[in-house]
């Protein structure tokens, strides 16, 4: 299959995004450098090439989502290999509107195995898509952030939170 990937700088740093045929594939959270997330999307998709024209679009919105602005990302998506749970909790984290959040709990609800919260986090941490599945904004049911695999970890996911909470003035 078909691989290609870009960088795109924003305003939180450069982010890498790799795409199939069938979709967006991998996102790479902003990094140090240019090189550093290059790196990462080559580990991540070792067959994917360059395209600095890949995907206009989706590049512009990254840029608008990183400067505060809300922004939608539906996308058609390539989740690889992934197994049927995963893509369920994958999919029903998309439901999840810019400003708001939902719980573990919920989601688990949501994919019909309410005892499986757990599993849900463990499939945030597999999140091949981060912004797109937003895992960002799946908290514990205390309230809580929970964790975060993206980069510097759950301070990143709330400063993620407070940017989306400021632009849509939605408590978080």
């Amino acid at each position: 299959m078909s691989m290609a990937f870009r960088v795109v700088e924003t305003a939180a740093g450069p982010v890498g995004f790799a795409c199939s045929t069938r979709g967006l594939r991998r996102v790479v959270l902003p990094g140090k450098s240019e090189q550093q997330v290059r790196r990462e999307l080559k580990r991540l998709a070792p067959d994917a090439r360059e395209d600095v024209r890949l995907n206009p679009d989706f590049a512009k919105r990254l840029v608008r989502y990183f400067r505060g602005e809300p922004v939608t990302f539906d996308d058609p998506t390539d989740y690889g290999d992934a197994g049927p749970f995963e893509t369920a909790a994958w999919d029903a984290c998309r439901g999840i509107g810019y400003g708001e959040t939902s719980t573990y709990q919920l989601l688990a609800r949501e994919v019909r195995k309410p005892r499986a919260a757990r599993a849900i986090g463990a499939a945030m941490g597999r999140n091949p898509l981060p912004i797109v599945i937003p895992c960002h904004r799946v908290l514990r049911s205390d309230g809580s952030l929970g964790g975060y695999s993206g980069r510097e970890g759950v301070s990143f996911k709330q400063r993620l939170l407070t940017m989306e909470e400021a632009a849509s003035g939605v408590g978080v």
